[in-house]
């Protein structure tokens, strides 16, 4: 894979991935659990500034971004949604961390990545607490934890 394929998977995969939090953003609205859905929002804008970041350095390196999304399933149960962003973290961390490699020569677009890379890894050690707070205090006291105003 190319350092410019590269960051057009990367740009596929943010504006996929904001839309589907965006979508479980307002699934869990709906259902009340304010607080669940704010945090989901929340990553849901961080990943669109994340892919029109990735857009424009590709505009920056001379080359023209495409107009693509990847698809994510969406998820009416809690806890699935929550292991699916815990696996998908899970498999991108290494993925984005052996990219690193390809831009030794390209400081901008490498220091970009590292940041996407510690944006990741607090997203997954945030989804990793949350599962372990079910695990802990069980679906319906956690549910009760995420109603708010």
């Amino acid at each position: 894979m190319t350092k410019i394929e590269f960051l057009k998977e990367l740009a596929r995969g943010w504006f996929g991935n904001s839309q589907q939090h965006s979508i479980q953003a307002q699934l869990l609205k709906a259902r009340g659990l304010n607080k669940l859905a704010d945090k989901m929002m929340a990553e849901s804008d961080e990943e669109w500034e994340e892919a029109k970041k990735v857009n424009a350095r590709l505009i920056e390196l001379g080359e023209t971004p495409a107009v693509e999304i990847e698809a994510y399933p969406v998820f009416t149960d809690i806890k699935e949604m929550l292991e699916y962003d815990c696996k998908d973290a899970a498999e991108a961390l290494p993925t984005m961390s052996k990219a690193l490699s390809m831009f030794d020569d390209d400081y901008v677009t490498r220091h970009m990545i590292e940041e996407f890379i510690i944006e990741e890894q607090n997203h997954f050690n945030w989804v990793k607490v949350h599962l372990c707070l079910i695990e802990q205090i069980g679906m319906e006291n956690y549910i009760i934890e995420m109603l708010g105003e």
